[in-house]
């Protein structure tokens, strides 16, 4: 893993849970399935996650991956900033019925709270089990009607979205002009996209490519407030696109 995510608090050591649910349809991992509950204010939202992600780097089929594409099952954390983004999606102003796109959902916790907000929710990831996972959740929370699929940023789809979402996706330089190369295909002029990231250093430069391309940039932190400049926390990227005039 980049350097700067082993500071962050790993979530694979929470604590032990006593929630279940059936999980015989998900892919069997080393460590194991387990359900965790995050409360947010009004909301109660639960997720199937991996029970010890650590336990995947080992992986035949990982190693494998990592040293053909450089790939970690990163899908499998649960990172603190997907924490801070679902209680702001839960509070965001946009109407119900929006359609959002989620890009790296994961094990879905945003696109959950998303819907859980009344939004028209698509999640997606690259990686299928993530996908799987995810659908697994929203049903779990009695979201029948997200939709689910695999997304490649480097060959996205012509559909666009009025808000786009997506969490811890800026962890690596390599992946900030594929976002916003995705942002201008499938982002609708006027659109919205938050973007949270919990403070690394491959995202400091991601502010100012957004706006050389003509995004108006706002970032914020946990608890709403403006920040002027990156930083080494969690903060919200908030990229509005120009209207076509």
């Amino acid at each position: 893993m980049p350097a700067d995510t082993r500071r962050e608090i790993n979530p694979a050591h929470e604590e032990p849970s006593s929630l279940s649910c059936d999980t015989s349809h998900l892919p069997p991992l080393p460590c194991g399935w387990t359900v965790r509950e995050y409360v947010f204010d009004d909301h109660t939202l639960q997720l199937t996650v991996p029970d010890r992600p650590d336990a995947l780097l080992d992986g035949p089929e990982v190693v494998a991956a990592s040293n053909r594409d450089d790939y970690m099952p990163y899908w499998a954390y649960l990172w603190p900033a997907a924490i801070y983004m679902s209680q702001a999606v839960l509070k965001g102003d946009w109407p119900e019925g929006t359609r959002v796109l989620e890009l790296g959902c994961g094990v879905g916790l945003v696109g959950v709270a998303a819907r859980a907000k009344g939004c028209r929710v698509t999640m997606t990831d690259y990686e299928e089990t993530a996908v799987v996972v995810a659908q697994h959740n929203a049903r779990l929370n009695g979201f029948d009607d997200v939709e689910t699929r695999e997304l490649d940023w480097r060959s996205p789809p012509s559909t666009t979205y009025p808000v786009i979402l997506g969490c811890d996706l800026l962890y690596e330089q390599r992946n900030l002009v594929p976002i916003l190369d995705l942002l201008e295909i499938m982002l609708e002029p006027g659109g919205l996209c938050w973007l949270a990231d919990g403070g690394r250093n491959a995202a400091h430069p991601f502010w100012y490519l957004a706006r050389e391309r003509g995004y108006a940039v706002t970032m914020r932190d946990h608890e709403g407030h403006e920040l002027m400049t990156p930083g080494l926390h969690y903060q919200l990227f908030e990229l509005r696109r120009p209207a076509r005039t």
